[in-house]
């Protein structure tokens, strides 16, 4: 396990998406507006302190200072996470400049600073929260890689028409091709009509082949759209309940007392107070964790870092109860249920679950890159799971996915009544909710209501621009990163078309 994956899994998986979207789409949308003056409060003078400790080029340093900022209510796993994590941006950086500064007022023990690096131009955010209860101390520090928000600068003015709309989306990939090496595809639809399509760089960095649009990429938590649906299909069809507890459909679970507490309804939304799987023992013998009973042991052995329906916690953890409970309910594996009940009533042929050894034809492989500073690639495969599941990790393209989008709203993997359900009482979460397993924000009167995925190898979005037949759907072979910030910028272009 790497240091972004210990870091961006642990705290955020995905979630760290809800994060990256308020801060990209309030940078590109004012980036005059960036303030690089740090703030006169705790996380503010930490904030500095990193930033001189990366600029001195020491190492040494920089495991001193961490030694004496670090709380105690810090994880050990996260601890050195953060000090790997800044170990490498020496390494990578050639020191960092501040590009932005920004504090929520809803979390004011909280700062959040973009830097970019001198050497290679890479910019990365470093979230840093004090401990309220050790004053001058770090609770938590993440770490993860940033686009510059620059390139979406103007976007709404500039793209009034498709043709406009398709000159813009040309020329950012180049730009991304350019400044980071991007390998992927994007594609906007209007209903049927494919309105833009075009993919850039390598499948395979080995063998030098290019990406096309008939390529298969991961998807990373892309997939928890599809375990929601087959949970809003048991649902319709009588056979389960949103408020079904852990405890009645996965009685095997070994913590009884939190399944006895747990609804299907607060796994969906992330509100059932578990986190996540990927920890030391999930990679040491990822070989043993395959079907979602394989990992009920693991699950109930890590730490709740909530109370069941008190908060908003990014879990792939729940995802895959859910997966167990898709099992248990319809007596058929997941895979297996994925595969009949969504892949083949939406029409699509190119995706599936492969295993980490399986042979997938055109399957792109995936890269991530040792640090978000670095300018290295290195294979993912030898930090990833076996197969993907219910949290995500299966394969598409994005013809597949835009596929899909169009049966979910034609009606043909749920009713209208269900669907709508399952975008009642959403949680909130970063600049929208977190609905019954789909992100959702207003984007000038429309909502935009899709899922990312971003892991090694992995940075995919799917986002549906409600109301109307648009929808967009970028896959790369890259990751984590936040190139799937593309498509929410281009899903805000069509909810500006699509409004009065």
């Amino acid at each position: 396990m790497n240091l972004l994956q210990a870091m961006i899994r642990r705290h955020l998986g995905t979630g760290a998406a809800t994060l990256l979207l308020g801060i990209g789409l309030a940078m590109s949308a004012s980036p005059a507006a960036a303030d690089t003056k740090l703030p006169d409060t705790a996380a503010g003078h930490l904030a500095g302190d990193l930033v001189q400790g990366i600029n001195a080029g020491s190492t040494a340093r920089i495991e001193q200072w961490t030694g004496k900022v670090l709380s105690t209510a810090m994880p050990q796993e996260d601890r050195k996470a953060f000090i790997d994590a800044l170990s490498a941006s020496i390494r990578d950086s050639g020191g960092v400049d501040i590009v932005d500064v920004q504090a929520s007022p809803k979390q004011p023990d909280m700062l959040q600073l973009v830097v970019k690096a001198r050497r290679n131009g890479h910019m990365g955010l470093f979230t840093l929260a004090t401990d309220p209860k050790q004053s001058g101390l770090l609770a938590q520090a993440l770490v993860m890689p940033m686009e510059d928000p620059a390139l979406y600068a103007g976007w709404r003015g500039q793209a009034t028409t498709p043709a406009s709309m398709g000159n813009l989306i040309h020329a950012t990939l180049d730009k991304l091709a350019k400044s980071s090496d991007f390998s992927g595809c994007v594609t906007v639809a209007d209903g049927d009509t494919t309105m833009f399509q075009e993919c850039r760089g390598l499948a395979d960095r080995t063998f030098g082949v290019p990406v096309d649009a008939q390529t298969k990429f991961h998807i990373g938590s892309i997939g928890k759209m599809f375990t929601a649906v087959a949970i809003a299909q048991l649902v319709e069809d009588g056979k389960l309940s949103w408020n079904d507890t852990l405890a009645s459909r996965v009685p095997e679970y070994p913590d009884h007392d939190a399944a006895s507490k747990i609804t299907v309804w607060q796994l969906l939304h992330h509100t059932a107070g578990l986190g996540d799987f990927m920890v030391p023992e999930y990679f040491a013998h990822r070989e043993s964790f395959i079907d979602p009973a394989d990992y009920l042991q693991l699950i109930a052995r890590q730490p709740r870092p909530g109370e069941p329906g008190k908060q908003w916690i990014y879990s792939n953890a729940g995802y895959v109860l859910l997966g167990r409970i898709i099992e248990n309910v319809s007596h058929e594996r997941y895979v297996d249920y994925i595969r009949q009940h969504i892949f083949t009533r939406a029409g699509m042929t190119a995706s599936g679950f492969d295993r980490l050894d399986d042979v997938t034809p055109h399957l792109a492989t995936g890269y991530y890159r040792p640090g978000i500073f670095s300018s290295t690639w290195k294979a993912d495969w030898v930090v990833l799971g076996i197969q993907g599941g219910p949290a995500g990790g299966g394969y598409s393209n994005n013809t597949d996915l835009l596929r899909f989008a169009a049966a979910l709203r034609g009606g043909k993997l749920v009713k209208s009544k269900t669907l709508n359900r399952m975008f009642e009482d959403q949680t909130p979460a970063g600049p929208g909710g977190y609905a019954a397993g789909f992100g959702d924000r207003l984007s000038q009167g429309k909502h935009i209501r899709g899922h990312a995925g971003g892991i090694e190898g992995t940075d995919a979005n799917l986002q549906m621009i409600w109301g109307t037949g648009y929808a967009v759907a970028l896959t790369s072979n890259q990751g984590p990163g936040e190139k799937w910030m593309l498509a929410e910028h281009i899903a805000d272009l069509l909810a500006g078309r699509a409004s009065p």
